[in-house]
């Protein structure tokens, strides 16, 4: 069972970073939209950041994988 935690807890850790990684993409798109960026602009910023949260998911996945603790009995 302590082989299975370890592999989960960091899924469930990345899955509610990158909730809130979304959220705060999310609004940062919102934001720039609102201050005026232009209808041909919008594909470019969401790819923009489509690359900066994968980015973003590698680094937490690479430190969680890297620094999560181990379960010890």
């Amino acid at each position: 069972m302590e082989t299975l935690f370890r592999p989960i807890a960091i899924l469930v850790e990345l899955a509610i970073l990158m909730g809130i990684i979304y959220s705060l993409f999310a609004g940062v798109k919102l934001a720039i939209s609102d201050l005026g960026l232009k209808e041909k602009y919008h594909p470019f910023v969401k790819w923009v950041l489509l690359i900066m949260g994968c980015l973003v998911l590698a680094f937490f996945a690479a430190h969680l994988i890297t620094f999560y603790p181990r379960v010890h009995r």
